[in-house]
């Protein structure tokens, strides 16, 4: 938990809530498997809240949590992999999507330099998470100030790889997403991304 002298790391309920309707929909056993990890409590606890509500952000880490043992690593790259691809055209991240492609246009460029502005619609109190171009097919996505909570979940700091190839997969775009965390100890990851737009 946190202490009083820092603020409570928050995400936005939506994701928790779209979290556990998008596992309702994923095949047996891990469906099964996964909703047993989620005690009463928590789930009533997201279900109940207003989708544009905050709650901690230690929910989502225990949901993240939950979905590696539950899944495996390779099944939970997968599903972090079509979730984030659909969260882009939900209502929390589709507006700052088409007013990116609307200004700028679709590619990968474009969702580069808008990342952080979707990181900061969902999180709160998290750190910061920010995009560069090195390249004309090459960039990097920034973790910051991640707070203990996070770094301390394996299953949290690797969904950010499968988000990414969700990501690339709604550009249509081939490419690879490499992820640094030599800094995980200081709340820092770095996914490096590298790509080809799909004839």
């Amino acid at each position: 938990m946190s202490t009083s002298s820092q603020p409570q790391p928050l995400v936005r309920a939506r994701f928790c809530q779209e979290w556990l309707a998008r596992v309702e929909d994923e095949d047996e056993p891990y469906r099964s498997r996964f909703m047993a990890g989620v005690d009463a409590a928590m789930r009533e606890t997201i279900e109940s809240a207003s989708r544009v509500a905050w709650l901690p952000l230690e929910m989502h880490v225990k949901l993240a949590d939950i979905l590696q043992e539950s899944f495996g690593a390779v099944r939970a790259h997968a599903y972090y992999r079509r979730a984030f691809a659909a969260s882009l055209r939900g209502p929390v991240l589709g507006p700052l999507w088409r007013t990116g492609a609307r200004v700028l246009g679709i590619s990968v460029p474009t969702f580069v330099r808008w990342a952080s502005r979707g990181w900061g619609a969902s999180f709160r109190n998290a750190g910061e998470f920010f995009g560069e171009m090195i390249g004309p097919d090459r960039a990097t996505l920034t973790y910051r100030g991640l707070p203990a909570i996070c770094t301390a979940s394996d299953g949290w700091m690797l969904s950010a790889q499968g988000s990414a190839y969700g990501a690339l997969d709604a550009l249509g775009t081939e490419g690879v997403v490499r992820v640094d965390m030599s800094g995980r100890s200081r709340g820092e990851m770095v996914l490096s991304l590298e790509w080809t737009v799909r004839s």
